[in-house]
Order: C-alpha cells, then structure tokens, then sequence
C-alpha cells in the first residue's frame, strides 16, 4: 500500500502584496540591470549602483558600507518600487481610464515616475547629492520604467483584489 504524504491546505488565491513584491522586485533587478550596464561601461563597479541608492537615505557613508549598504540600497529601490506600483493601483480605481489603456498608461504612469523620482525627489528630498547625467541616459531610464515598471503596475492593477488564483 503506497504511502501518502498529508496534504497541507492551499491559499485559493495568492494574494495580492505577493505578485505586488514579485513584480518589483523583478523591475528592480531589470532597472538595476540597466544602470549596471550603463555604468559599468564606464569602468564603475555594479556595487556602485546599490550603493548610489543607499545615498538617498544614509549621504556619502553609504559608499564605505561595503555588501551590507549593497543589499540594502537593492532593498530600498525594490521598497520605492513597491510603492510606484501600489500607488498605480490606488490611482486606478479612482481613474478607470488607467485600467481601460494599461499599455499606455502604464507608460506614461512609468516615464512620469522615473522623473518625479530621479529629478526631484532624489535631488530635492535625500542624503544624496547626485552628480548630473547626460540625456542619453535621461531617455534611456525613463524608456526603462515605462517598460519595466508602468506597464506592469498597470497590468497588476487590472488584477482581482485576491490576486491570480493559486495552481494546484
């Protein structure tokens, strides 16, 4: 007679905050991609791009915090990506517009964030004292978050409060 592992109870939905975190952190690691690429063509060290991050918070120590100011930069920009995708979803029931175009939308919603956040708050609000950037890499970013991060918020959006029914 074959033996038969107990059956633990599955969630009927996953719920939301998970796909919620799952997307950011995956925009996160693709926007972060982008930078570690772009940088590190000019021989600046992938560490540098968290730590950069870390400024927003901690100012120049950030720089001389080694893997701990690392993983925690990733874990502040995944934490604001959190926060732009949530908000879409809060905007979205108050715009149904948001949720009827999602790709464009979800775009604009994401070009509009990289600017709100990269040439205001971050210069305006944080410890960090961020050096000018070329235009280039303006245009390439704000293409980044309206691919990696708008459109995605706008699709989560669309999603049922319970989030995607779990498989079983």
């Amino acid at each position: 007679m074959p033996v038969r592992s107990p059956s633990l109870p599955l969630s009927p939905a996953l719920p939301m905050l998970f796909w919620l975190v799952l997307l950011a952190t995956g925009a996160a690691l693709l926007d972060l991609g982008v930078a570690v690429a772009w940088f590190g063509a000019q021989g600046v060290p992938a560490e540098r791009v968290f730590q950069s991050i870390a400024t927003w918070v901690m100012g120049r120590s950030a720089y001389f915090g080694g893997d701990a100011t690392v993983v925690f930069g990733g874990l502040l920009y995944t934490a604001v990506l959190c926060g732009v995708m949530g908000l879409y979803r809060v905007l979205a029931r108050r715009l149904p517009l948001l949720l009827a175009r999602p790709i464009t939308a979800g775009a604009l919603y994401g070009a509009l964030m990289y600017l709100l956040i990269f040439l205001v708050l971050v210069p305006h609000v944080s410890a960090a004292n961020p050096a000018p950037h070329p235009l280039i890499w303006h245009a390439l970013c704000v293409l980044a978050y309206a691919l990696l991060v708008g459109i995605p918020a706008a699709l989560l959006a669309r999603l049922p409060a319970g989030g995607l029914p779990a498989r079983a």
